[in-house]
């Protein structure tokens, strides 16, 4: 039996919502990202599994940097260190770094532009 391309496109979503459950009783401190083009990403232990998953918060912070094309300043900018030209704040985001080095998933947690969550909260079953 031939199914439609909608079918397909919900077996495929249920598919993945039953991975991210895994990956939340797996490791349920697996933090869910927004990011600004309004996809997620995934920093966990096993996270790296998924498409725009992350290991850890440095390699999360490495892809964001790596997306911009090694561009610190619109990395900055995207975690809110903007400020007003010309005056940006951007020595603050490069004191950010240096002062979260041991913690770098605080400072993305703490960055109100990422409103991230556990994902056992963001699928709901917390």
């Amino acid at each position: 039996m031939l199914q439609s391309q909608e079918q397909i496109n919900e077996i495929n979503r249920q598919k993945e919502i039953r991975k991210l459950e895994i990956q939340a009783e797996n490791d349920p401190d697996t933090l869910v990202v927004q990011l600004p083009d309004g996809r997620e990403a995934l920093i966990g232990d096993s996270a790296d599994d998924f498409e725009n998953g992350y290991k850890s918060a440095a390699d999360f912070i490495q892809g964001r940097l790596n997306h911009y094309k090694g561009d610190l300043n619109k990395l900055a900018n995207e975690m809110g260190y903007s400020g007003i030209a010309p005056y940006p704040d951007h020595f603050d985001f490069v004191l950010d770094l240096n002062n979260y080095s041991n913690g770098l998933l605080e400072l993305i947690k703490d960055c109100e532009h990422y409103n991230c969550e556990t994902l056992t909260s963001y699928l709901g079953i917390d």
